[in-house]
Order: C-alpha cells, then sequence, then structure tokens
C-alpha cells in the first residue's frame, strides 16, 4: 500500500501541473472519534490484557486540491499532530512477578498525517450538492505509553482508508471562497508490536477514526 501511496501522489502532482482546472486551499476544523481495540500479552506470566478507548478531539487540517471538468476534485491533506488519548490499568501479575504488578498507561497519537482523496460527484439533495470521497491515509503511531516494567513500545507507519460523503458550494461573501462539510470513516492497519524488554511483551492494536469536518477553501 506505501507503493500505492507514492503513485497516487506522484499522479496527483502532475494532474495539479498539467490539469487546466481551478485550484483550492484551505483549512479544515473536524472533530474526530477514535476507537481502539487492543490486546496485551504479558512477558513472564502470558497472561492476555484485552480493552478498549474511545476518545474525541478537535483538530485543525490543512488542504490543497485541483477541480477537475466534471466537477470532482483531486486533492491532498495534511494534519501535523493528531492525540488519540490515554487509558490505564493496575495489574497484579498471577504468576508473582513483581515486575509485572503495577500501574501501566496506554497513550499513543498520530503524527504527520497525510491523505490523498478524491471527491466525487454524486447528486442534489435539497438543493446541496453532494459528492462522495475516497482516500488514502499515512500516519505514523507515536507511542507515548508508562509501563510499570519501564519497557515501551516502537513508533510505526501505518496505512489506512477513508469513505465519506459531503456537501460543498461556494460562500456569499468573499471572492471565490467555498465551503466543504462531510463525513469520514477511517479504518487504519493493525498496530502489531513487541516491546523493547526481554522477553517481550506483545501488543496488538485495531484504530477506526470517524470525522465530522468543516472547511474553508480559496479557489485560485
Amino acid at each position: 500500500m506505501k507503493k500505492l501511496l507514492t503513485i497516487v501522489s506522484s499522479l496527483l502532482f502532475v494532474t495539479m501541473v498539467s490539469a487546466k482546472a481551478d485550484f483550492g486551499v484551505g483549512i479544515t476544523g473536524a472533530a474526530h472519534m477514535f476507537d481502539i481495540d487492543g490486546t496485551e500479552t504479558t512477558r513472564d506470566s502470558g497472561q492476555v490484557n484485552t480493552g478498549s478507548h474511545s476518545d474525541t478531539a478537535i483538530v485543525p487540517e490543512l488542504f490543497l486540491e485541483v477541480f477537475m471538468d466534471n466537477g470532482a476534485a483531486l486533492g491532498v491533506s495534511y494534519i501535523p499532530t493528531r492525540d488519540m488519548g490515554s487509558k490505564s490499568r493496575s495489574d497484579t501479575s498471577t504468576a508473582g512477578d513483581s515486575e509485572d504488578t503495577g500501574t501501566y498507561t496506554a497513550k499513543a497519537k498520530l503524527d504527520n498525517v497525510v491523505q490523498i482523496y478524491t471527491d466525487i460527484p454524486m447528486t442534489e439533495f435539497m438543493g446541496y450538492s453532494l459528492y462522495g470521497k475516497l482516500g488514502i491515509q499515512h500516519a505514523t503511531i507515536k507511542t507515548q505509553e508508562a509501563l510499570n516494567s519501564g519497557s515501551a513500545y516502537p513508533d510505526k507507519d501505518v496505512l489506512g482508508y477513508t469513505l465519506g460523503i459531503g456537501t460543498k458550494g461556494d460562500l456569499p461573501y468573499g471572492n471565490n471562497l467555498y465551503y466543504k462539510v462531510d463525513a469520514t470513516y477511517t479504518n487504519f492497519e493493525d498496530y502489531k508490536a513487541d516491546s523493547d524488554s526481554s522477553p517481550a511483551n506483545k501488543v496488538e492494536a485495531e484504530l477506526e477514526d470517524t470525522a465530522v469536518k468543516f472547511s474553508v477553501g480559496y479557489k485560485f
């Protein structure tokens, strides 16, 4: 999928350079709702801990897009960082290992979130033009956990696919200003890693993101 992201990025660049179409740049305010499900297998006891966590964050986003003759748009968006919240638990090792007994805090964020997307015109509803959104996202999961054992998990790059629906139109004030409102769902690759301890703990996590976005752009 990383090769696919590179290919799509190259096509986007070529399209922006060669297309005789309008361009748009803007900023987005988005409410992201994260759902994370994961399991951790402790290093000595073999105990499997499962858990889930949901969190909401308001995140700004920058975008650049080009408009095609058929009304479609091809663009790229960027988020510097996106916090996913934290969750703690207290464990007591059934094997009597003091290193496995204590408080564990899981915390992570997504850094350098880049999305390549296309907005595909669909229909009109009550005077609003609706479009479907398809996208590919790349992000780095930065782990910030605090484990009683002192071990840590590595950062990892992940890809995700995005599906969504939205509407857009010209704003009644300001030259060349337009708005976009959309709702999206993103499913990222599973995070799988071993801790840096020996023997290593193992963790697996599934990450899903639902977002509602409002954007303001400028055409030129």
